[in-house]
């Protein structure tokens, strides 16, 4: 007669189930950690494509404003703030309708610097330019400037910039509605680096976009007066005389921008080309190079 009893599992086979086990477990725990990361480097990577966009969008948008003159072609010596300026107090001061200075906070300014520095503490070069403010341009770097529509409480157009509503006008003359935008890279609060903005109209400086890490200008300058450029210059390479500056027709800019959150699994060493200058890095974040060039019509057309 036949012994039909069940019987349990011995200790072998229950290891054997075990290690099995174990290795589904990890394997399946591998490809969702492996996924976790990939998607977190792609939605990080969307991210930095945006930060650039909008840095690169609001760079373009307000350097090329530098040389405007006004419909009547006003005239004006400079169109950048040039090395030292900010240092030396040489920047020009009008009043306004308002009896203030269009510049209200001189310190919220930088000179246009070279800074090629490769140290992750370094942020990189500054830039700033000059324009006159009239109805047609009346923004600053910050999107701010006023309504052009709208009169004080003494029936005088608000703003400072020249106008061809009131004869008078709120400048007393093309220095009092001289408008300066500055960009500059600098850290946030929380040790974030930031693309950030002076006015001559702001009383501090205001962040334009989150996760610029090093931004490097090289200036076009037309030597031959031909209305094309003939080589690329650091701030250093143009110099501190005003007649070089005025050559300059275009601007060409580099960003570096970094992920906000460390997405790699260990720290890497990476270089990176932003133009003129070699950026190394070794962490866990996440990079990428940006570059774009500006035109600045104003000076070539004028």
């Amino acid at each position: 007669m036949k012994n039909n009893r069940q019987r349990g599992l011995s200790l072998i086979e229950l290891m054997i189930a075990m290690v099995v086990s174990l290795v589904l477990v990890a394997g399946v725990s591998t490809v969702y950690m492996s996924s976790k990361r990939a998607y977190q480097a792609r939605d990080q990577l969307s991210l930095m494509d945006e930060t650039a966009r909008i840095a690169l969008n609001a760079l373009t948008k307000h350097l090329e404003h530098a040389g405007y003159a006004t419909s009547s072609k006003r005239s004006m010596d400079d169109y950048f703030i040039k090395p030292d300026d900010v240092a030396n107090s040489k920047l020009v001061s009008g009043l306004c309708a308002d009896g203030k200075s269009n510049i209200s906070s001189p310190s919220s300014l930088r000179d246009t610097a070279n800074n090629d520095t490769d140290s992750v503490t370094a942020y990189g070069d500054t830039t700033g330019v000059v324009f006159i403010a009239d109805d047609d341009l009346f923004l600053d770097c910050a999107n701010t400037g006023g309504n052009t529509n709208k009169k004080d409480d003494n029936n005088r157009w608000e703003g400072c910039r020249v106008t061809t509503e009131e004869p008078a006008g709120p400048a007393a003359s093309t220095a009092g509605a001289l408008a300066y935008n500055n960009f500059f890279v600098a850290p946030d609060g929380t040790g974030i680096p930031n693309l950030n903005c002076a006015s001559s109209r702001l009383t501090a400086r205001t962040p334009v976009a989150q996760g610029v890490e090093n931004i490097q200008f090289l200036y076009g300058v037309d030597t031959d007066a031909d209305g094309g450029v003939n080589k690329y210059l650091n701030a250093d390479g143009v110099g501190t005389n005003a007649g070089e500056w005025q050559r300059v027709i275009s601007i060409k800019v580099g960003i570096l921008v970094r992920s906000l959150e460390k997405v790699l699994p260990a720290e890497e060493e990476h270089s990176y080309q932003v133009l003129d200058v070699l950026q190394t890095r070794k962490d866990r974040f996440q990079r990428a190079v940006y570059t774009t060039v500006i035109h600045l019509r104003n000076v070539v057309e004028g």
